[in-house]
């Protein structure tokens, strides 16, 4: 049996040298990240945003090549994964077997491009292998309506022919729900369904067509909620604490290694001198406000008293929003947390309230451990109004202001055990608050 070796040879990372008289330029930092599961036509690499650089990371991604030193003017393919700092994954398609190959990551700001130490790496010996499709996390749309998809992480050596869903009402819609065409390729891919009926659970299958057959990603479900109801279930093992708003709303709050945490999401319609702060229902005046504001999820008085307010960052930047002798955490206070939890990657699921009665399916590894208990209040988007992500996922501001336009927040998902940080959300957006003691 052979042993197969990925073969590394790191070579110096690449800069453009641009040199702007009188001033600073400078190009994003960016570092590539392992080559790992390589196969006959694909692998998976990524990369980390080390420092933006001059301006904002416009485009980052995946470049390769097998006939040179990848970049966006020479190139066998790239991938395009979003903006801004931080890690990124990408998927390294359309290979051919038994070929080395180089990968770079690369990161785009407006002084130019610039790409991160450059892996070789050899794909597998020719042969077959059965594709691989992950089914996409369903996005609820308003009442009625969902956005469906599928994943292609790899084609297993043969053109994908056919791509879709399969949806109904009882699990496994491959035997008796409804399929929806997606189109042929290797690309991911989304659906839109509507005359969706409120909390009534759905049931998703992916699935690709090659010619050997179809081939099934998992099942997912979801559930048109638009309030959450059910006591919300603390970590009994933990002695919890309280303290009041200046409207009287008591909250639990929990110690958790250095600081005390609310254990549940912000509901006050005043800042803590008394002053009234605007409940914003219309999406367009959501949207172009500069004012302190908040809602209630899809803009129902029964969403306050579990899931909490929705606020922008303007009410953020108040510094009087929390009760008197606590405060809306910084962006180091957040870390100061995440780290005490054992880090991003598994913090979340030391944070999220167990079980699926606000959860949807699969809340993957909660234990609530920290006593946080997070529950999916989802968010309003500062772009359009919209409300979405109930049941899916919280997000929580930090008072760490990142530029005029957006300011970093912490966020975390049903399908995984990760807190995310990112700086991604404008101020306009509408999302949870919890409070930290002085």
């Amino acid at each position: 049996m052979s042993v197969f070796k990925i073969k590394y040879k790191p070579v110096s990372l690449l800069f453009l040298a641009i040199i702007v008289s009188g001033c600073e330029a400078r190009l994003a930092i960016v570092r590539t990240i392992d080559v790992i599961n390589i196969t006959t036509n694909s692998a998976q690499s990524g990369g980390i945003i080390m420092d933006e650089g001059t301006g904002f990371v416009v485009a980052r991604g995946l470049v390769w090549s097998a006939s040179d030193i990848p970049t966006l003017e020479s190139h066998d393919g790239f991938t395009s994964e979003g903006i801004g700092p931080g890690i990124f994954k990408s998927n390294i398609t359309g290979l051919s077997p038994s070929t080395e190959y180089m990968v770079a990551a690369y990161a785009s700001n407006k002084t130019g491009i610039s790409y991160g130490d450059v892996f070789n790496f050899t794909t597998l010996a020719g042969h077959v292998s059965a594709p691989e499709i992950i089914t996409r996390t369903p996005e609820v749309d308003g009442t009625e309506s969902a956005l469906l998809g599928g994943k292609i992480v790899s084609d297993g050596g043969r053109n994908i022919i056919e791509k879709g869903v399969y949806w109904g009402t009882y699990p496994n819609p491959e035997i008796t729900g409804t399929k929806i065409d997606a189109g042929s390729g290797s690309e991911g891919y989304t659906v839109t369904i509507s005359g969706l009926v409120l909390n009534e659970t759905y049931y998703v299958k992916a699935y690709i067509i090659n010619s050997e057959g179809e081939y099934l990603g998992m099942q997912v479900s979801f559930t048109i909620r638009f309030t959450l109801s059910g006591n919300i279930t603390f970590n009994n093992n933990l002695s919890y604490g309280s303290v009041s708003d200046i409207e009287g709303n008591i909250y639990k709050t929990v110690q958790i290694g250095s600081q005390t945490w609310m254990a549940e999401n912000l509901k006050t319609t005043k800042l803590n001198d008394g002053t009234s702060i605007p409940n914003v229902s219309d999406k367009t005046e959501w949207v172009n406000t500069v004012l302190p504001s908040y809602s209630w999820y899809n803009n129902l008085d029964e969403n306050k008293e579990l899931s909490g307010a929705r606020y922008n960052w303007y009410a953020v930047s108040t510094s009087k929003l929390c009760p008197a002798g606590w405060h809306v955490p910084s962006d180091n206070e957040w870390a100061v947390l995440t780290d005490y939890l054992g880090g991003l990657g598994i913090a979340g699921a030391k944070m999220k309230e167990t079980g699926f009665t606000h959860w949807m399916e699969p809340n993957y590894g909660a234990t609530n451990s920290s006593g946080f208990t997070a529950i999916p209040a989802g968010q309003r988007r500062g772009d359009n109004g919209v409300f979405n992500g109930l049941g899916l996922y919280d997000c929580w501001w930090s008072s760490t202001e990142y530029n005029i336009y957006k300011a970093w927040y912490r966020s975390l998902a049903s399908i995984n055990t990760e807190i995310w940080r990112s700086n991604g959300a404008v101020k306009q957006t509408g999302i949870s608050i919890r409070c930290i003691r002085d």
